[in-house]
């Protein structure tokens, strides 16, 4: 999941950014200071461009598609413009990056691997309903911590923040996958 972890580290950077300077300061700062007043869905798809560009190995499709989910998921709150975010809210979006990032991998590598498929799509999408909540609850189960004091944070520090959540999250499924079949 090195691409996931790649740009989940840009993200939390962003995120630690707007947390320490403001969010008009980091636009200004990204180049991006057109973008200004705009809904905060928008300023994100114009950050996915540059953080995971179309094309690439299976790993890097997953973080851009666990990126564009994010954002959907974040259009459909109607979180208001990019300056208007809470804490809070940043939070939950980088909190839906790391689910939809991991929810990706494991499917892929379901597809990669099955012998015997669900019989219909009604017995896939509950699959894929069970694996969401899963996930969810691995998830925010153990990245709340992550997020205090984040402003005075390095890029180090940020990084291994990344690394952490993705390592415990993922190591959480994959132990738990096995017991739920």
């Amino acid at each position: 999941m090195g691409a996931s972890r790649a740009v989940g580290k840009q993200l939390l950077q962003v995120i630690r950014d707007i947390d320490r300077d403001g969010a008009a300061t980091v636009l200004q700062k990204l180049n991006l200071g057109h973008l200004a007043g705009r809904p905060a869905a928008e300023v994100f798809v114009e950050l996915l461009e540059g953080m995971c560009p179309p094309g690439g190995r299976v790993d890097e499709a997953i973080a851009r598609q666990a990126l564009l989910d994010a954002i959907a998921d974040l259009a459909e709150s109607d979180s208001g413009s990019f300056e208007e975010m809470t804490a809070g809210q940043l939070s939950e979006f980088f909190q839906g990056f790391v689910i939809h990032t991991i929810e990706g991998r494991v499917i892929a590598d379901i597809g990669k691997h099955v012998v015997n498929a669900p019989e219909n799509v009604v017995q896939v999408e509950g699959i894929l309903d069970q694996l969401h909540d899963f996930v969810v609850g691995c998830v925010h189960g153990h990245l709340g911590q992550h997020f205090d004091g984040l402003a005075e944070k390095t890029d180090q520090q940020v990084a291994d923040i990344v690394e952490a959540i993705y390592q415990v999250s993922f190591e959480l499924v994959s132990a738990t996958t096995g017991d739920v079949q």
